[in-house]
């Protein structure tokens, strides 16, 4: 089989064998799998996530505090799965997640059928998608678990998310196929899968602390719109670390094996349905052009 570099994954032929190859399967059949990986990865992921950020918010809102938000959420999961799987909180966290995973799987499988280079139609169209996503489930969280009347969502407090997405973006998805091969070079000589692995990781968990006070800040100017500057910087210290650390827990699952379990899924399904698109036509069942 031939096959070809897709960021950090190896995905069947989609660059070296010309759209009219009979030995390739179509561009839908590609897209196929990327959706079916992004939907399948989200449903795994998106629960975590789902609970992690619920804490998040309501421990910087005062309304409880993370341990016990995490110990509700958890402790829902397990003994009430699929009474879980139906609150509204898990299904907005599902749907970004879908929503990114497929745009930024679709766009490199389209990119690469086009002899295109993915990353920067990745970047800009992924970080749209996220960041709007985001956004729109950040400003329902707020609302769900915030200690005051629903109001709308501050401006600046949406331009805040789309800076703090944007990063996380950046660094899940553009990134690690952008330092891996640095990495896989002198004078580190680290082996592929694991520059691969340790690139899609850690990128995505370090750049949460410099983002953790710009997640701070949009919430308190939602919760808390007359504070002073003061106020702010006090709030963001005392809740510094333990934002910083529950949104690298959030991105372990979300961005890192999220991303990896999606890659990998990628390449699977591309492999299974290049060799029964080879199958059906070596029986005469799908004609080439």
């Amino acid at each position: 089989m031939v096959v070809c570099e897709v960021g950090s994954a190896v995905l069947p032929a989609q660059e070296e064998v010309p759209a009219a190859s009979p030995g390739r399967p179509p561009l839908i059949v590609c897209i196929t799998s990327d959706v079916i990986a992004g939907l399948s990865t989200s449903l795994l992921v998106a629960p975590i996530v789902a609970i992690i950020d619920k804490s998040i918010i309501s421990n910087s809102s005062g309304r409880s505090r993370m341990m016990d938000g995490l110990a509700d959420g958890f402790g829902t999961l397990f003994r009430n799965p699929v009474r879980y799987l139906s609150k509204p909180s898990f299904i907005a966290v599902y749907c970004v997640f879908a929503g990114t995973y497929i745009t930024n799987n679709t766009v490199e499988s389209v990119c690469l059928h086009k002899h295109v280079s993915p990353t920067i139609p990745k970047f800009v169209l992924g970080s749209t998608v996220n960041v709007t996503l985001c956004g729109w489930k950040d400003a329902l969280f707020a609302k769900w678990f915030a200690t005051v009347a629903a109001k709308p969502i501050p401006r600046a407090s949406y331009a805040l998310f789309a800076i703090r997405d944007t990063l996380t973006v950046t660094t899940s998805f553009v990134a690690p196929s952008i330092l891996s091969p640095v990495l896989q070079e002198e004078p580190f000589r680290i082996h592929k899968r694991t520059a691969d692995a340790l690139c899609q990781f850690t990128l995505p968990c370090i750049v949460q602390f410099a983002s953790a006070p710009l997640h701070l800040l949009s919430l308190d100017l939602y919760n808390h719109p007359k504070s002073t500057p003061k106020q702010r910087m006090q709030l963001i210290r005392s809740n510094y670390w333990a934002c910083s650390l529950g949104r690298v827990f959030r991105t372990l699952p979300g961005f890192g094996l999220g991303g990896v379990a999606n890659r990998h899924t990628r390449i699977r399904l591309n492999e299974y349905l290049w060799d029964k698109w080879v199958r059906l036509q070596s029986l005469g069942l799908i004609k080439t052009a």
